[in-house]
């Protein structure tokens, strides 16, 4: 278990920059696929064998001998750290290596598997033993605000000198009784879903994997500039229709970040009616009438869960890096009061913010902006 770090520790060490990330989901296999499509306006939402519209990885990982789910996992993991120019089985077996994993249900076949039962804790303890993780680790399980809980929780690790670097894991997979308990709230949408549009009629769920590699230091990256946290309490599922909650937590992460303007806005943007309005009202009320372009992912990839925020700080730091604003798929015209991203375009700024909001109120805001 890795060691309690505090706000007040925040700023004794080096700035935490992703210098190295990998994804498998609905768009494609590598992160690189995954972008390319994005940008391209394509959704990887379909139907599946029942009819039910959710955005499934290429290849299910999970099936064949052994552990194939953590293998995959792991496999994500390792491509991360390579793609960091870093030895994956040298830097995994340091101990100074970090492991945040963040997962709603971890593997939740396992837990109705005879002889099995699975719960969050074993999950970590099988993606440890597939990495050969020699390190600190723990595992972030925070509803839909987990994957950028668990970058919080990184910068913390390495701006407090607990670990020179961490790798952040988000991985959930679709399963029939998360199905099925989307459906039984009423939340999910008949078709593919619109994040912020008028016509949303709520979300689709999806699945990934994606692996982010932080270290501290300068150099070329992603800096995560700023993060803030913040706990509502206005339900067990429904947001505080105000905004409130969100807003505080955007406003801490600015305020960590420092001067500069936000660029972009990567919403959370499940294409419910309740939550896209929320947000809405949070970035108005932190912005005013005019915040930055908005653009959203789940409409190409569905809503992934514990790993969405995880992957939409990767798809923020390919935009950064690129700078460019991908398209947000499956929206047409909406009256919230947000210039949500139709088409790419180019990004004014050198900042994004991403969000995340969860069950029970948990909203979690990251500030992201390139290092050179």
């Amino acid at each position: 278990m890795l060691p309690a770090i505090g706000r007040e520790d925040r700023l004794v060490g080096e700035d935490p920059r992703i210098t190295g990330m990998a994804a498998c989901c609905a768009l494609g296999g590598d992160a690189r696929t995954a972008w390319r499509n994005l940008l391209a306006g394509t959704t990887g939402l379909r139907p599946d064998g029942t009819g039910t519209v959710t955005g499934a990885m290429p290849h299910p990982p999970w099936e064949g001998e052994g552990d194939p789910w953590a293998a995959c996992i792991a496999g994500v993991a390792r491509e991360a750290i390579g793609d960091a120019g870093e030895d994956p089985a040298r830097a995994l077996a340091d101990p100074a290596t970090g492991l945040v994993v963040a997962t709603t249900k971890g593997d939740i076949e396992g837990l109705r598997r005879p002889g099995r039962p699975d719960s969050l804790g074993p999950f970590l303890r099988r993606v440890r033993r597939a990495l050969g993780h020699q390190g600190p680790a723990e595992l972030v399980s925070a509803a839909c605000a987990s994957g950028s809980a668990a970058l919080v929780r990184a910068d913390r690790l390495v701006r407090g000198r607990v670990c020179r670097r961490v790798l952040v894991i988000g991985a959930d997979r679709l399963d029939p009784f998360l199905v099925e308990g989307f459906r039984c709230l009423g939340a999910m949408a008949p078709g593919p879903c619109r994040p912020y549009d008028d016509e949303r009629e709520g979300l689709s769920l999806g699945e990934a994997v994606a692996a982010l590699w932080i270290e501290g230091g300068s150099g070329p990256g992603v800096r995560l500039a700023g993060t803030g946290q913040s706990q509502d309490a206005a339900g067990m599922v429904r947001p505080d229709p105000s905004g409130g909650g969100l807003a505080l937590a955007i406003r801490r992460a600015l305020a960590e970040a420092g001067g500069g303007a936000t660029g972009a806005i990567c919403g959370h943007g499940t294409a419910t009616e309740a939550n896209d309005a929320m947000e809405a009202e949070a970035f108005r009320a932190v912005f005013g009438t005019s915040p930055p372009p908005v653009f959203g992912i789940k409409g190409a990839t569905g809503h992934t869960l514990g790993a969405c925020g995880t992957l939409e700080a990767l798809v923020s730091a390919i935009a950064l890096r690129e700078g460019l604003l991908p398209p947000t798929a499956g929206h047409r015209a909406g009256s919230l009061g947000l210039d949500v991203t139709l088409s790419p375009r180019a990004l004014p700024e050198g900042r994004i913010l991403s969000v995340n909001s969860g069950f029970g109120g948990l909203n979690v805001a990251l500030v992201l902006e390139a290092s050179r």
